[in-house]
């Protein structure tokens, strides 16, 4: 974690706060991490904005990473406004051009960090409280049709890649099960019940939830598992369903630059694609072309809310066209 490697680069009640994020509230280590990126932004911009306000005038991202923080005090925290909030928010647009989607994400943090810091009484009241988040359009994510998932399927099984099954594999279980990347990574061994056709997901905030392996993926996870490394008992990652090559838990970034490439390789006329494309691709395939149910498709994917699901269910053009002819009160009176 980089954030523990980092103590003394930081003050002490933001790394405070971090472990109490990841070892009292149990946050996911990754959730961990957003958090100290975002809130080093933060830190940064106040360290300007209160002490060297010109320097905000000609500052940019590569800059940014230059100033120090271990410096900012928790009476520096006490001072912060609804005001000082806005003008980060401007910050954040103006001079490091995140978007509406970004922007909500770093004042979400924010909002939990001075949430923490208030209800602790280190600070006398929380500046965030009646600040707004942007408005976001709503976009559809990119997605592979039925066609295209299978021709990267057939593409990653063909290719002369020395960890070729183990990359088919972890194709498969995004096309298949429509998991996260991180829920992907941490797969254990002892998670996967072959004799039930049964994985045990662990999903945000450690919740856990079983997904059934159909024949298909139960031969692919078979077969992998012949050609796995066989790592001993004194290695820390050996329930680990994917390693790497150095026989450690296959990371996040490794992961990434696997289906990165193989989707920039097959389809590199198609823009937008990237792993999590995967998961959608396998929610909208089982909606639009296999028709489940919005309500066992939320369960599938781990969500909290049916909201979230929302966004995998769009109707494709064919499904729609059909729905218009078939379904609509005209339709039926013609029946």
């Amino acid at each position: 974690m980089s954030y523990l490697k980092n103590q003394n680069k930081m003050p002490e009640f933001l790394c405070n706060y971090l472990k109490y994020k990841n070892f009292i509230a149990f946050c996911p280590t990754t959730t961990v991490e957003t958090y100290y990126c975002n809130l080093k932004v933060f830190l940064k911009f106040i360290k300007l904005y209160f002490y060297d306000k010109e320097k905000l005038d000609y500052i940019d991202k590569t800059t940014l990473k230059d100033v120090e923080i271990q410096d900012i005090t928790i009476d520096d925290m006490a001072k912060v406004t609804r005001n000082d909030i806005e003008s980060y928010i401007y910050f954040l647009s103006n001079v490091l051009q995140n978007d509406s989607k970004t922007k909500n994400n770093k004042v979400s943090v924010l909002k939990k960090f001075f949430d923490y810091l208030a209800n602790n009484n280190f600070i006398p009241d929380n500046p965030t409280i009646n600040i707004d988040y942007a408005r976001v359009k709503k976009r559809l994510p990119k997605f592979l049709n039925l066609k295209e998932s299978k021709q990267m399927l057939s593409h990653s099984i063909k290719s002369n890649d020395k960890y070729k099954i183990r990359n088919y594999a972890i194709i498969c279980l995004f096309l298949n099960c429509g998991m996260r990347l991180s829920e992907l990574v941490n797969i254990n061994i002892s998670d996967i019940k072959l004799d039930e056709r049964t994985i045990k997901i662990t999903g945000k905030g450690n919740k856990q939830r079983i997904l059934y392996l159909n024949n298909a993926l139960k031969e692919v996870i078979n077969k992998y598992m012949k050609v796995r490394q066989k790592i001993g008992y004194d290695n820390a990652d050996r329930d680990a369903l994917f390693l790497s090559s150095r026989n450690k838990r296959i990371s996040r970034r490794n992961v990434e630059s696997i289906i990165t490439n193989k989707l920039t390789t097959i389809f590199a006329e198609k823009e937008g694609l990237h792993t999590h494309s995967l998961r959608h691709s396998c929610a909208s395939m089982l909606y639009n072309e296999n028709n489940v149910d919005v309500f066992i498709l939320k369960r599938i994917l781990g969500h909290e809310s049916l909201s979230a699901t929302e966004v995998y269910t769009h109707v494709d053009s064919k499904k729609m066209r059909y729905i218009m002819d078939n379904c609509t009160i005209s339709s039926l009176l013609e029946k």
